[in-house]
């Protein structure tokens, strides 16, 4: 690779003096890529837009690895290998461009190979900082841009990206255009290219807007893909714009790809492993999760990696509303009850949610406390503030933050709003406190009085701090099987209450419909 080193050097003192001075704000990619019909060296040209407000700085810092910069379009640049400075000629406040053409072979980002059926193709695999290995870009989740990709090679691949196609790879064209007009994260700035057949679902309707709903996939495994996993693609989209609001893309494609994840939740084009295709064992579960990160992840993005549950913890409690408006209540409830053993057996109780420790590593957040234990923490809110505060909460956070990035704080601020309550003990000890409540039950019949006498200690580690329940339900039976339930309010290490109870249990039950995230670890008769 070619390095500019006097100029680097030039650049770094450049950015050094410029203080606490801002970065120019990227705005927009236009990206033409050429992927060859052998071996794996690209060639591209990127046109970055971007605004420079009167306090910016003069240099354009871009993420960009392992390349040979070919030439930059009227300005001065230095590259290491890694990080690309442009210092462009002319500036103005507001609205500038500048290019870049390159070539290489990415080393991670941009996969080129062969699929499982045995055939070349080549797909983009961003997530999290990974663009940087193919793209010149701003590689955080909160600098969210505007795409244009044009994309060419093999005349018989089929290609796929964000956006509307401004013409498909047919009939020996061997270029295709999508435009993204919305902005969206750098890690689902990507592309797909191959030997695919599309199939074209019932479209969802946006007002009187038409949005295509199309899977890709290998020839063998169309028939599958459309009769199993992809069945309800339509409805699964029409579940989340009656819940959540309209979808934010201008068309949804499912595509079958070589991502190292189960699914990769790229705006309006997801990508899916191959191997469960091929194995026959992929499920709507996945389609559900991923199809609920283009309004949580892609839409509303989390604007730091701590606050990945704002993601991952959202398309996972979506997976279950999303199936239980299909297929009945109990899918949600076996889904949180799978979710919190999930969570009890892994190695991540003694983190927090909102984890900062691990802000510069986002792999180590693929956990199952921004997955599980994060959609706990929306099951647990809608419980406390009901269905309705709960759902117009989210349709608000979710009109207020659309195309742009959002914090835990901006979601407790949002839901606060809505259901009028003051809920910062509630986001305090679900995120920012590691583990989840252990509960040991004690219980008497004072049958002087005719009450029962109910002890509730919180057993958990002493670091996990204590947990606020202001409703946790007691479930009272005897030996005739007559139940009667009473709420209790669980504050501090020792909670005792007083019930009212026309009889002498046999047995006591503490949370028996499973509503909070919580272990009882000894139910006991004193």
């Amino acid at each position: 690779m070619r390095t500019a080193g006097s100029v680097l050097g030039a650049l770094l003192v450049v950015g050094n003096a410029a203080g606490q001075q801002l970065p120019p704000t990227i705005t927009d990619y236009n990206v033409r890529i050429t992927v060859p019909d052998s071996g794996d060296t690209i060639r591209a040209c990127v046109t970055i837009g971007y605004r420079r407000a009167a306090n910016s700085n003069d240099t354009l810092r871009l993420d960009l690895v392992g390349m040979t910069i070919d030439s930059i379009r009227e300005g001065r640049y230095g590259y290491d290998g890694r990080i690309l400075r442009v210092v462009p000629n002319h500036w103005f406040v507001g609205r500038n461009h500048t290019g870049v053409c390159y070539h290489g072979a990415p080393q991670d980002g941009l996969i080129i190979g062969q699929s499982a059926r045995g055939r070349r193709v080549a797909f983009a695999d961003n997530w999290p900082e990974r663009a940087r290995f193919w793209l010149p870009v701003v590689d955080h989740p909160r600098a969210k841009a505007a795409v244009h990709l044009q994309l060419d090679g093999p005349r018989n691949w089929k290609y796929v990206a964000p956006g509307r196609a401004e013409y498909h790879l047919n009939g020996g064209v061997s270029l295709g255009g999508w435009w993204e007009t919305h902005p969206i994260p750098t890690y689902t700035m990507v592309m797909g290219a191959g030997e695919f057949t599309v199939s074209q679902h019932r479209p969802v309707m946006n007002r009187r807007e038409a949005i295509p709903i199309e899977v890709w996939t290998y020839a063998e495994d169309s028939a599958f893909a459309d009769s199993v996993p992809f069945r309800r693609a339509t409805e699964i989209v029409e579940v989340m714009q009656r819940l959540i609001g309209p979808f934010p893309y201008e068309k949804l494609a499912h595509v079958q790809s070589s991502t190292r994840f189960g699914g990769m939740e790229n705006s309006s084009a997801i990508f899916y492993a191959e191997k469960p295709y091929v194995e026959r064992r992929m499920g709507e579960g996945v389609v559900r999760h991923e199809t609920a990160h283009q309004w949580f992840g892609d839409a509303v993005t989390p604007r730091d990696w701590p606050h990945l549950w704002l993601s991952e913890g959202f398309a996972t409690y979506f997976d279950g509303v999303i199936g239980a408006a299909l297929d009945g209540d109990t899918v949600l409830s076996n889904h949180m009850r799978d979710g919190a053993e999930s969570y009890f057996k892994s190695d991540v109780t003694d983190r927090p949610i909102v984890d900062s420790a691990n802000a510069a590593e986002p792999m180590k957040l693929l956990n199952a406390n921004s997955y599980p234990k994060g959609a706990w923490v929306l099951h647990m809110l809608r419980g406390l503030i009901g269905d309705r505060p709960f759902f117009d909460g989210l349709r608000t956070y979710y009109r207020t933050y659309r195309d742009s990035t959002a914090t835990s704080e901006d979601f407790q601020r949002v839901m606060e709003k809505t259901s009028g309550k003051d809920l910062s003990w509630f986001f305090h000890q679900w995120l920012y406190q590691p583990g989840y409540p252990q509960l040991d039950v004690t219980w008497q019949r004072d049958a002087g009085a005719g009450r029962m006498v109910v002890g509730i200690t919180q057993r958990q580690k002493p670091e996990w701090g204590l947990f606020r329940l202001p409703v946790l339900t007691l479930e009272f039976r005897d030996a005739n099987g007559k139940t009667l339930r009473r709420d209790v309010a669980v504050s501090g290490a020792e909670t005792s209450a007083r019930i009212d109870l026309p009889f002498t249990p046999t047995e006591v039950h503490a949370d028996p419909d499973g509503k909070l995230l919580l272990r009882v670890t000894a139910i006991s008769r004193r």
